[in-house]
């Protein structure tokens, strides 16, 4: 499996009301709705493919990610639907929503923060790259392969730059040069 190869399956848009805005991906996994979710909530399969997660891990509890992040838990429904208050830095909103699709699950991930002078200047690549990593990041765990051509990595932040400037063109450049520290 090559990462490269992960870009066009994913479905990449942009919402907004005014006042909040945010990014979805939507994917499909060759996995089954148990698997996919168990990736997504056990603690010991997540820090092989997102990061190390402790917590509460029940509605109405709380999870902290290494990185710092934290995220109240709104709505759990096993194998359907993961409902967080995400605060990133940016308190906002993530939502992972599972279905039936022809081959797998599909994931469909939603995060919203309040509109802000980040958002203004950096648009919403600048959340989706990192979504959409994860999102990569999730295939190679499932499919249990973790290699990378040597400079694929950076091709792929690039890729990823340039799927998300039809989105927002103005503010891409910026997020590139912010996520390959130029």
């Amino acid at each position: 499996m090559h990462l490269l190869d992960q870009i066009p399956l994913v479905t990449r848009g942009v919402t907004d009301d005014g006042d909040t805005v945010g990014v979805t991906l939507s994917r499909t996994y060759d996995a089954s709705d148990v698997d996919l979710w168990e990736a997504l909530t056990d603690p010991s399969r997540l820090e092989h493919w997102f990061e190390p997660v402790s917590g509460d891990l029940r509605a109405g509890g709380t999870v902290r990610c290494a990185g710092g992040v934290t995220g109240e838990i709104l709505t759990c429904t096993p194998e359907q639907l993961l409902r967080l208050a995400w605060d990133d830095g940016t308190p906002g909103t993530l939502e992972l929503v599972l279905s039936p699709a022809e081959r797998g699950t599909r994931l469909t991930l939603t995060h919203t923060v309040p509109r802000d002078e980040h958002w203004d200047t950096y648009g919403p690549a600048v959340n989706g790259i990192g979504w959409d990593s994860s999102l990569a990041a999730l295939a190679l765990h499932l499919a249990m392969d973790a290699d990378a051509a040597e400079g694929e990595e950076e091709t792929f932040i690039r890729r990823l730059a340039a799927e998300w400037s039809g989105a927002d063109t103005p503010q891409t450049q910026r997020t590139l040069e912010l996520y390959l520290g130029e």
